[in-house]
């Protein structure tokens, strides 16, 4: 892939940004792209995770399949 017409400000900043994390121009944008592009965690994600780097031991729980009615606003 190329990019071209970068505008100067965004190429510095990207030089920069490479600098500072010690990696090349081209493995700063790869970085910034997967970053940028990375879906939102979520935060059932986050809480397992969590529980899980401190094994936490969930109980299971059944879940009620029971049929649920709407409501009904009048």
């Amino acid at each position: 892939m190329t990019v071209r017409n970068l505008p100067d400000d965004l190429h510095r900043r990207i030089r920069l940004y490479a600098a500072e994390h010690g990696l090349s121009a081209e493995a700063a944008v790869r970085r910034l792209l997967d970053e940028a592009t990375r879906p939102a965690e979520r935060l059932g994600d986050v809480v397992v995770a969590y529980a899980r780097a401190r094994a936490v031991d969930f109980p299971e729980t059944p879940r009620d399949r029971t049929p649920v009615s709407p409501a009904e606003f009048s």
